[in-house]
């Protein structure tokens, strides 16, 4: 280890170079066009070396390295101080040449002597072991994190998908509400429609009668009218009662078709209320299932409501129900139920 008087000297050397840390060595206004811009390297290299070396433990160095590197600081320092009080005087380009390459060699001895010994006093001043234990902290923090920032996103990935649970139902129950509107508007309009077919009937029914009743007083036949004449006489009467009671059961029919489907839409609506209170009133997957199914054969299946002759009754006209509930499932907020059988 070097004594303690040598790592003093070698300190002054190293702060006759570290005071030009401040110059502006490179250019200044009093030089005009003349910058030592070719020995910028070389100069911030100098402060370098003598920067880190005054930061280092210079006690464990040997006697013999702290005079190699303290002889060749002079050589740089009077190089600086050359620059420093550098002036456009004679040949201003070419002073400037040599002091640029008599720095130059200077610098390249001062990093042969100090370079090799600066990585083992950066060790001994446990920079290695500091920048080690920032690593390993650095290390456990990002970890630490990673941690933080999974059991965050996990936290929202659940967030997220109770929002999706919550859109898909809202999205369900809108539709829901939607076809029930939607039902409950034509059955109105069918009401409406059937009460103008209603008057139509009142009003040939009407029609039928007084023609019935007045064609048996008037026109009266003579009593010599011919046989020709009896059945034309016959024929008119028996042809405007026959074309008034046809219209009255022609329009009694639309009346009773009209009636029908305003009471299939109105049964629809009303199942599609219920199903929509069932499913609200229970989370289980199942259950919605079978509300969906029960519902689905109410809704589309042939309902009998007496207005019409209900032939095809027995047959399954129901669209294939458990196709419509696997496709209405999809739409509801559950996911991954298993359907009941049909």
């Amino acid at each position: 280890m070097a004594s303690e008087a040598i790592v003093l000297q070698l300190k002054e050397q190293l702060e006759k170079i570290n005071r030009y840390q401040d110059a502006e060595l490179i250019r200044r206004s009093d030089w005009g066009t003349i910058t030592f811009k070719i020995a910028s390297q070389d100069i911030e290299l100098a402060l370098s070396i003598a920067s880190d070396l005054s930061a280092m433990p210079l006690m464990y160095l040997t006697d013999q390295a702290a005079q190699d590197i303290m002889a060749q600081i002079p050589h740089v320092s009077t190089h600086l101080q050359l620059i420093d009080e550098f002036k456009l005087e004679g040949d201003a380009s070419k002073n400037r040449n040599n002091i640029a390459a008599h720095l130059k060699n200077a610098v390249a001895a001062l990093h042969t002597a100090a370079s090799q010994w600066i990585p083992y006093l950066a060790y001994k001043r446990g920079d290695f072991s500091a920048n080690i234990k920032q690593i390993e902290t650095a290390v456990t923090d990002a970890r630490h994190r990673l941690d933080k920032a999974e059991t965050y996103a996990a936290a929202k990935r659940e967030e997220v998908d109770k929002i999706v649970h919550l859109t898909r139902e809202a999205s369900a129950s809108a539709g829901v509400a939607t076809f029930t509107s939607e039902f409950d508007r034509e059955a109105t309009a069918l009401a409406g429609s059937s009460r103008w077919w209603l008057g139509a009937v009142a009003a040939l029914a009407f029609l039928t009668l007084a023609s019935a009743i007045g064609s048996f007083f008037w026109p009266s036949l003579s009593g010599d009218a011919n046989s020709w004449a009896t059945l034309r006489f016959v024929v008119a009467k028996v042809s405007v009662i026959a074309i008034l009671f046809t219209g009255t059961i022609w329009c009694g029919r639309i009346y009773r078709a009209l009636k029908h489907q305003r009471s299939i839409n109105r049964h629809r609506a009303l199942s599609l209320k219920t199903f929509q209170a069932f499913v609200q009133a229970t989370d289980d997957p199942a259950t919605r299932d079978a509300v969906l199914m029960a519902a689905t054969k109410s809704i589309f299946a042939n309902v009998p409501t007496g207005f019409v002759e209900e032939r095809a009754a027995n047959q399954d006209t129901s669209v294939n129900v458990l196709e419509i509930g696997k496709s209405s499932s999809k739409a509801m907020p559950t996911r991954g139920a298993a359907l009941p059988e049909a």
